[in-house]
């Protein structure tokens, strides 16, 4: 048991200078070592390109504290950090930016003012300045307020043009405006005068803007020039470091970027930006309409382009021990190496997700066995890395996860995965089919060899507890789609077309009450005589029909839910549970379902058909040969006292044919009406439309020994009767 009080501390997702990537120290030097080069020609932007998380941000810290940290403490360059997307609300994101920019400036003054300048500019005045001209009409993107010329207006209709201007809309509205009111019965000539006072006074306003944006970039050239490279400090320049543009909607995020270019390309000025290169793109794509291509834009806007590169799994490896020094070994390379391209920011929730779940199991009264901290490793980086995997597991059946990785690891250390048609003819489940051609996945089931860090060893049931923690932490969303053509579709056995032995002989009922106490020769009545039959070929279902395939018949019918549900949910720890409470005639009702669905000929099997595919050709007692085994299958001898996962005792248990829980669980409906043996189809017991009982096959986990598991072992009950430990398996193929 993990001790709450020793756990490793969980980790913050704050960008920090300290303990960032190891490997960046390398980018930073690189960086810096351009900005404060002396010979580096300004101005000048430099973009640090990368995926959200990447550590774009931590890269810029480390790069602030190189450029302003000089000789004996004294700054170097002057630097300014500007959040974009903390200011995203403003109507104008460019004008936040400058005030920004201009407020660290003024900072500057009282603690190193400079020399008078030579041309008596002063640093406030130029400040006072520039601060009044961002608040002019004349701003630079926004649209002016529209002036009418009155005289010419006020002629064309004052009402109108009265109404327009307390609205402040621009020409635009002016003209839709003037289009209704010509439909009203306006004059044209009155109109057209209307439009054209508003669209002379648009020319003239723009030409403002054209004399105000000179203005403002020559007086914040001279603001830098006195106030950062003065005399004496010419080499000092004014680094902007911008973060988080690409989180900014797409008309802000252009805006900073004009204004870069409009505004600050002044000499000794130089900007950082951190940005997703694909984000940004599709904000100038969104921008423009198209109309600009955005990688010869941002070639205009950045100079130095660097783009972050993918994290090598050594370097992530080292980042984990120094985020969490006390994980086992292995657990620091499950999460640096069993993400598909893990970025800090991902490497931190899913870390945060196994030391909360760590400490809870770990505080648990009686913890699962099985939870031990490489498997919840493992478990937690598929429930945020592969949730479409994760949710197979969730909703379908537990046991996909050691059938994976003994899949993976029987490859052998040194191959990968295989794929097309090589695939298709290994044998796994058809839902996994999608799964075993990822590498990834592949590295992470496959990682560390001891027992307590594989699934393989384990049973559905054991990976059903990681399911239950792995929950606790799990942001509610809508339910991942699970990439299988037919969902809802039991997955089948063929069982080929050869002869077989129903029922129990003499010499098998004499040996059973020899070899065990429990057997008495009048239990066997019912099973005699054994006759030997041959059936066509035809599929049965590997598993019970479980409680998530029987929940889309409810769902697309109707039908009664079982009453173990709430409502028509079932709960969802069962979800892979055989569906019990079930009626023949709820049974019947979903076959029927089904094969209107698939168009396929689904049904319930005959008695004789349950039976051959339980025992096969050789006649034997179990389904998995002749000697009894406790360990093979869930009864109540040896059971939790409840139903369990359909592949939780597979493949130790399952038939000749491949099928699991034909032995103990829940006793499953089959097609016939009970009638005395010899066992034959002509004699109406194969009628669906007779009433009487009908027969039930496997045994359930209420068995009480193991005479009532045997594949030959029948009971018959009304149709209408349903329990907690009955259910059934389809089967599909024409009855002949």
């Amino acid at each position: 048991m993990a001790d709450p009080e020793r756990s490793a501390p969980l980790v913050n997702d704050a960008a920090t200078a300290v303990n960032a990537l190891p490997g960046f120290e390398a980018y930073v030097s690189t960086l810096a070592g351009i900005l404060l080069d002396p010979e580096t020609h300004t101005p000048l932007t430099l973009g640090i390109f990368g995926d959200w998380g990447s550590g774009k941000t931590s890269l810029m810290l480390q790069l602030k504290d190189k450029v302003t940290s000089g000789k004996e403490g004294r700054p170097t360059h002057r630097a300014v950090w500007f959040n974009a997307w903390k200011y995203n609300q403003e109507q104008a994101l460019w004008r936040a930016l400058l005030l920004a920019l201009l407020d660290d400036l003024e900072r500057l003054i009282p603690r190193d003012r400079p020399p008078d300048a030579a041309d008596g500019a002063e640093p406030a005045q130029l400040l006072s300045t520039l601060r009044q001209a961002l608040y002019r009409d004349a701003a630079w993107t926004e649209k002016g307020a529209v002036r009418p010329d009155w005289g010419q207006a006020l002629t064309a209709g004052a009402g109108l043009a009265f109404g327009l201007v307390l609205r402040s809309v621009g020409l635009g509205a002016v003209q839709e405006e003037a289009l209704k009111a010509f439909g009203k019965g306006e004059s044209v000539s009155q109109l057209s005068q209307l439009v054209q006072a508003f669209k002379r006074e648009e020319l003239v306003h723009e030409q403002t803007q054209l004399r105000s944006l000179e203005q403002f970039q020559a007086n914040f050239a001279r603001l830098v020039e006195v106030l950062v490279r003065r005399e004496g400090a010419e080499d000092r320049k004014l680094v902007l470091f911008v973060d988080d543009l690409d989180r900014c909607t797409p008309d802000k995020a252009v805006q900073i970027l004009e204004a870069l270019k409009l505004f600050l390309d002044v000499p000794g000025c130089i900007t950082v930006l951190a940005l997703s290169g694909k984000e940004i793109e599709n904000a100038i794509l969104l921008r423009y309409q198209g109309k600009v291509n955005p990688k010869e834009y941002l070639e205009k806007i950045i100079q130095v382009p660097f783009i972050l590169p993918p994290i090598e799994d050594k370097v992530m490896a080292e980042y984990v021990k120094t985020l969490a020094p006390m994980l086992p070994e292995t657990c620091a390379e499950v999460f640096a190496l069993g993400l598909a391209e893990p970025n800090p920011r991902q490497v931190k929730r899913v870390l945060n997700s196994f030391l909360l779940l760590n400490r809870l199991q770990g505080a648990l009264p009686a913890p699962p066995q099985s939870i031990t901290p490489v498997r919840l490793a493992k478990f937690v980086t598929i429930q945020h890395a592969y949730p479409e995997f994760y949710a197979l597991l969730r909703r379908k059946d537990p046991g996909y996860l050691p059938e994976l990785e003994a899949h993976f690891r029987s490859l052998g250390a040194g191959e990968r995965v295989i794929s097309g048609k090589d695939a298709a003819a290994v044998q796994l489940a058809e839902d996994l089919r999608d799964f075993q051609t990822n590498e990834a996945l592949r590295r992470l089931l496959c990682l560390g060899a001891k027992v307590e860090e594989r699934f393989d060893n384990l049973k559905p049931l054991d990976v059903q507890s990681f399911i239950m923690l792995a929950q606790r932490a799990t942001v509610p969303a809508a339910p991942a789609v699970i990439r299988t053509p037919l969902s809802f579709e039991p997955e089948l056995r063929p069982v080929a077309a050869d002869a077989f032995w129903m029922g129990t002989s003499d010499e098998q009922v004499k040996a059973l009450c020899r070899r065990y106490a429990w057997a008495k020769e009048a239990d066997f009545k019912d099973e005699q005589p054994q006759r030997e039959l041959t059936l066509p070929e035809y599929h049965i279902g590997r598993y019970p029909v479980t409680n998530a395939e029987y929940a889309e018949f409810v769902h697309a019918t109707g039908r009664r839910a079982p009453r173990h549900w709430d409502g028509q949910t079932y709960p969802e720890e069962l979800s892979s549970h055989p569906v019990v409470y079930v009626t023949w005639h709820d049974a019947l009702a979903y076959v029927e379902w089904l094969q209107e669905k698939t168009g396929q000929p689904y049904r319930l099997p005959t008695e004789a058909e349950w039976e051959k595919a339980a025992r096969g050709a050789d006649g034997r007692l179990w389904p998995w040969g002749n000697d009894w085994d406790e360990q093979k299958c869930n009864m109540k001898l040896s059971g939790p006292g409840g139903t369990t996962p359909a592949r939780q005792y597979s493949p130790a248990g399952d038939s000749p044919y491949g099928c699991a829980d034909m032995a103990g669980n829940v006793w499953e409906w089959c097609s016939t009406l009970y009638k005395a043996y010899p066992y034959t189809t002509d004699d109406g017991r194969e009628n669906l439309d007779t009433d009487g009982n009908r027969v039930l096959r496997g045994g359930s986990w209420y068995a009480e020994n193991p005479g009532w598991v045997r594949c030959a072992a029948r009971i018959d009950l009304r149709p209408a009767f349903d329990d907690d430990n009955l259910g059934f398996r389809v089967a599909r193929g024409s009855l002949r």
